[in-house]
C-alpha cells in the first residue's frame, strides 16, 4: 500500500489530499463494498465518495483520494483508512498527518536608514523557510506610494525546508512613505501571504559627502570682490566634481568665475578663490556643487556678508625692501642703522651722537690723567 500526502505538512486552515493506493497480491479478486477515511481531528471533505468500490483483480491496484481540511491546532493526527470487504471483514490503516502553522520568515537584510530624494538605493530581503516541508511559488512584490521599484517583483520559486534566499530591489523614493513587501507562496494548493513594512525616510544620509565652507576672506579690488576660503568634505563618502561659484545678486567674473576642486575624499579640504561683482548687495550666496558616487548632484549654499569688507589701504606706511627704499639691513655687514619713513619724519643722527659720546669719554680720561695740566706747564717755544 502506498500513501501520499499533499502538502506534506499542513498549515492551519489548509486543504489537502491524502492518496491511498492498494494492490491485490493474491491470485483471486477481492470485492470491496466501500472505502472510508475516518477522521481524527482533521476534517474529511469527501467522506462519501467511495460508498461503492467494486472488485480488485489479482495483481491489480486501486487508488483512493480523500480531501481533508486541517482546521485543528498544531500536532500530529491519525485519520484511519478503512476498507469494508463485501464478503466480510475489513481493513484499517492509520495515516499520520502533521499540522504546523509556522510561517516563512522574512527580514530586511540590507536597507539604508535614509533614502536620498529621487535617488536609487538598494533594499535586500532575506526569505527563509523554517518549516519541515518545501513551499512553492515564492513571489515578492513591493507595494505603496511615493516610490518606484526595479524590478517590480521577484520570483524565488520553490523554497525547501531550512533554506534561505535573498531578493534585491532598487528603490527610488520621492517622499516619505511605507514600503510594504507582500511575500506570497503556496503550501500544497493553499495560497499564503506574509507582509513586511519598511518605513522610508527621505533625506540626506550622514554617510553622504557633505560640504562645509570656512575661513572665508573678502577683499574688494575696485568694483570686483575676491572671495577666498576652504571647502571641506565632512561626510563619510567621496565627493566628485566639486566646484565653487556665487549666485544672484552676485555675478561671477574673470579671472575666477568658477573654482573647480574636483574630487574630495572624506575629511579632505581644498582652498578656493572666486571673483565677482555685487553692486549694492550686502551679501552674496556662495554655492558649492558636487556629486556622489551614483552621479546625483547636490548643492550647498552659504550666505557671505559683505558689510565688513575692507578695501585695499592706500599709502600704507612701513619699511619696504628692494629698489626705491632703504632697508634697515641695507649695506655691507649691516653697518647702517638708519631708516626712512614715507610719512616725512626726520632721520635720527645715530652716528653723530655716538661720536659725541666717544669724544666726551676721551676728554674725561685725559682730564683725570693730567694731560691737560702737563700741557699748561710746558714752556713756550
Amino acid at each position: 500500500m502506498g500513501i501520499t500526502i499533499s502538502p506534506e505538512v499542513f498549515m492551519y486552515g489548509d486543504t489537502g489530499v491524502i492518496g491511498v493506493e492498494i494492490r491485490n497480491t493474491g491470485s483471486t479478486g477481492v470485492a470491496i463494498s466501500a472505502a472510508r477515511l475516518l477522521s481524527d481531528g482533521v476534517t474529511v471533505v469527501n467522506d462519501e465518495t467511495y460508498d461503492v468500490v467494486g472488485t480488485v483483480g489479482p495483481g491489480s491496484t486501486m487508488q483512493f483520494t480523500f480531501t481533508v481540511k486541517a482546521d485543528v491546532a498544531d500536532g500530529i493526527y491519525y485519520p484511519a483508512f478503512y476498507l469494508d470487504m463485501r464478503d466480510g471483514g475489513s481493513f484499517r490503516y492509520h495515516i499520520p498527518v502533521q499540522v504546523s502553522d509556522s510561517q516563512i520568515w522574512v527580514s530586511i537584510q540590507n536597507a539604508p536608514e535614509t533614502f536620498p530624494a529621487d535617488s536609487e538605493d538598494t533594499v535586500i530581503l532575506s526569505v527563509g523557510n523554517p518549516r519541515e516541508n518545501t513551499v512553492n511559488g515564492v513571489t515578492i512584490i513591493p507595494t505603496g506610494i511615493g516610490f518606484t521599484s526595479t524590478p517590480k517583483a521577484v520570483f524565488l520559486g520553490n523554497l525547501p525546508a531550512d533554506m534561505v534566499r535573498s531578493a534585491s530591489f532598487n528603490i527610488t523614493a520621492s517622499q516619505a512613505t511605507d514600503l510594504t513587501f507582500i511575500i506570497s507562496y503556496r503550501n500544497g494548493i493553499n495560497q499564503h501571504n506574509e507582509t513586511l513594512t519598511l518605513p522610508v525616510v527621505v533625506g540626506r544620509r550622514t554617510v553622504d559627502p557633505e560640504m562645509v565652507i570656512n575661513n572665508i576672506e573678502i577683499a574688494r579690488n575696485g568694483p570686483s570682490i575676491d572671495l577666498t576660503g576652504d571647502v571641506t568634505n565632512a561626510g563619510l563618502k567621496d565627493a566628485y566634481s566639486v566646484q565653487v561659484t556665487v549666485g544672484s545678486p552676485a555675478q561671477a567674473i574673470a579671472p575666477y568665475p568658477v573654482y573647480v576642486v574636483g574630487r574630495l575624499e572624506p575629511d579632505d579640504f581644498s582652498s578656493f578663490e572666486i571673483t565677482c561683482r555685487a553692486e549694492g548687495a550686502s551679501s552674496v550666496p556662495l554655492i558649492v556643487q558636487y556629486k556622489d558616487a551614483t552621479g546625483k548632484t547636490y548643492e550647498e549654499t552659504v550666505t557671505v556678508s559683505l558689510t565688513d569688507t575692507q578695501s585695499p589701504s592706500q599709502g600704507n606706511t612701513g619699511i619696504q625692501s628692494g629698489a626705491g627704499s632703504t632697508s634697515p639691513w641695507n649695506g655691507p655687514g649691516g653697518e647702517s642703522m638708519s631708516g626712512s619713513s614715507e610719512g616725512g619724519s626726520a632721520r635720527v643722527p645715530i652716528l653723530e651722537i655716538a661720536l659725541v659720546i666717544i669724544g666726551g669719554v676721551v676728554v674725561a680720561i685725559a682730564w683725570r690723567k693730567g694731560y691737560f695740566a702737563k700741557i699748561r706747564k710746558r714752556p713756550p717755544g
